[in-house]
Order: structure tokens, then C-alpha cells, then sequence
């Protein structure tokens, strides 16, 4: 299977989850103090975990009064949906301007099937181009765990995944601290399952959700950063202030372009040269670090742009 190069231009770092019926939820989509405040490359308006039972039927009327809202600085909007009530929820939902939806609690493709038609469904009479609408899965369960690769790869509306961490860590019976993380198993097979199939995986190097009530900019920054190095592309953020840290964490640094930049042209002198590898401040540059360079590169590129197409929306 060739190596899904499509992954490093696909930029969505940050994913600000946003319910839509606690106060927090309504004052942050007001056109005075937007959810693009904070500039996530995306917003997922929450109806499941963050909406109470007694006021799904609120939140969804809701929506669609909220969907340009979280979209005006160019950001991608996203549908939580409750898997059991998925009709009416895409029912409400489902409108001109959503990418989307977040399908929580994803055991077997079976599930991402049944996604998969309402959303073809809802495409046809909403006249949105067929095939648009994309799935965010989460895995909430040991048994979607066990299945991950065959749910990746069930069909081409997934183009993220995740670990629904709550969900999870009571499907298996245990509960993570700040000293003990059960998830890293998990996340490591989702991680190579998903970069095997093309699919992002997106999360954060430990359960930051369940072990820290207010964690502060750096210690975002250092689990997102850390999650990046485990090969995670985006975070699905609770708070407006992970956002800024996470795109930074997700971003490669300009010292680091600036390296990579040297190393091409220092690899590419030596190839002018004749030699498959030359010295560069104190390693060995060759073919597999060329190409490594030009990954960070591509990826700065698409970064760069994405952060562009914010700020002219922004500016407009």
C-alpha cells in the first residue's frame, strides 16, 4: 500500500468541541465572541456527551442558527451525534456548511455503515455534493479497539479517528492519574492502524480530559507536542484554550523548517556531486532524511496555508 501522502496536506490540529445548549456553549457561538475567537481549524457543535437528555431536543433546534456562526473565520464545522438517535440528529443537523460529523462510540464498521447511509441520505436532500460529508470516528470500547483496522478502512468518509476516552477507560474497568495512563496500548495500535490506512489519528499524549480539571498553556502545549511525536495529526479540544497551543504544537516550529530547508540543499549539492550521503551539523543526511525534510516541509506549507485561509476570513 503506497504511503498516504494526502495526510500531510489534510490540516485540522485543533477541533474545538462546543455544546450548544450550556450558557458557556451559547455565549461562545454569539457573533460578538465567536468560537473562532480562539481560531480552531474546526468546530464540532456537541449533541451527545455535552448535552444534557432533558435538552437534546433544544440543542438540536439550535443548530443550524449555529453552523455559519462557528464557520465564519473559515473554520470546519462538525455534528457530535448521538449514535442511538443518529436520524434525528443528522436530521437537525445536516445542513449546507457542515463537513461533517463526530460518531462516537464505534465498535464494528457496522456502525460507521449506518453513518455512512444516513449521511448519503441526508446529502441527497439537502443537495450537498455526494460523498462530501466526512465521519470523525471515536473509539469508545476495548471491542473498537480489536477492530480499529477493519473501521478505518470501511469506507472513505473516515478521515479521522480518535479514542473516546471516558468511554473507554469504563468499557476496560480502569481510571488513568497523572502518574499511571492505561490508554498507551490503545493509542499506539490506533496510531499504526490509521497511518497505515490513510486516516488521521488525532488525540493527546495521556488522557488530559479525565486527570486535569485546568491544565495551563504549557502543559497543553508539552501532551500535544508529545502526541505529535507519537504520530497523533489534531486534538479534539474541550476548552477554547487548548487551541492556540495545540496549532502550535501541531505545527512544525520554524527552526525546525529552517533545518530541514538547509538539509535539502545540502542534500541536494551532495547528489550534484555525486555522493548519496554527506555530513550536516553533526549527522549524516542521505535519501530516507531528504525525505523526511521534504514531509516537514510539505507539512509547514500546509499549515502555513491553512493558518492564511483563517486570517482572510478573519480580516473579511
Amino acid at each position: 500500500m503506497p504511503r498516504p501522502e494526502y495526510t500531510l496536506d489534510f490540516v485540522r490540529r485543533s477541533n474545538l468541541i462546543v455544546p450548544l445548549t450550556d450558557g458557556g456553549g451559547q455565549a461562545f457561538l454569539a457573533p460578538a465572541k465567536g468560537a473562532w475567537d480562539s481560531h480552531p481549524d474546526a468546530v464540532t457543535l456537541d449533541l451527545e456527551d455535552g448535552v444534557p437528555e432533558s435538552r437534546k431536543a433544544e440543542a438540536r433546534a439550535a443548530v443550524r442558527e449555529a453552523i455559519p456562526r462557528a464557520a465564519a473565520a473559515a473554520s470546519e464545522v462538525f455534528l457530535r451525534v448521538n449514535p442511538p438517535f443518529l436520524h434525528a440528529d443528522l436530521e437537525a443537523g445536516i445542513w449546507e456548511g457542515v463537513s461533517g460529523i463526530v460518531l462516537p462510540k464505534v465498535r464494528t464498521a457496522r456502525d460507521v455503515a449506518a453513518a455512512a447511509r444516513g449521511l448519503r441520505e441526508m446529502e441527497g436532500r439537502r443537495g450537498i455534493r455526494e460523498g462530501a460529508l466526512e465521519i470523525i470516528v471515536l473509539l469508545g470500547s476495548a471491542l473498537g479497539v480489536w477492530n480499529v483496522r477493519e473501521i478505518v478502512s470501511s469506507d472513505p468518509r473516515v478521515t479521522q479517528v480518535g479514542l473516546g476516552e471516558t468511554d473507554f477507560c469504563a468499557d476496560i474497568g480502569v481510571w488513568p492519574s497523572t502518574s499511571h495512563d492505561p490508554l498507551e496500548f490503545a493509542r499506539g495500535r490506533m496510531i499504526i492502524e490509521a497511518t497505515h490506512a490513510g486516516v488521521q489519528p488525532v488525540g493527546i499524549a495521556r488522557p488530559l480530559d479525565l486527570v486535569a480539571t485546568d491544565p495551563g498553556r504549557d502543559e497543553v502545549f508539552k501532551l500535544a507536542t508529545d502526541g505529535r511525536n507519537m504520530g497523533f495529526k489534531g486534538v479534539l479540544c474541550r476548552d477554547s484554550s487548548w487551541v492556540e497551543p495545540v496549532n502550535a504544537a501541531m505545527t512544525p516550529a520554524p527552526e525546525l523548517v529552517e533545518y530541514y530547508a538547509q538539509v535539502r540543499e545540502v542534500f541536494a549539492q551532495a547528489v550534484a556531486a555525486g555522493t548519496a550521503a554527506v555530513p550536516f551539523a553533526g549527522r549524516m543526511i542521505d535519501v530516507p532524511v531528504d525525505e523526511w525534510a521534504k514531509d516537514v516541509l510539505r507539512r509547514s506549507a500546509a499549515c502555513r496555508a491553512r493558518d492564511d485561509e483563517k486570517r482572510r476570513a478573519l480580516e473579511a
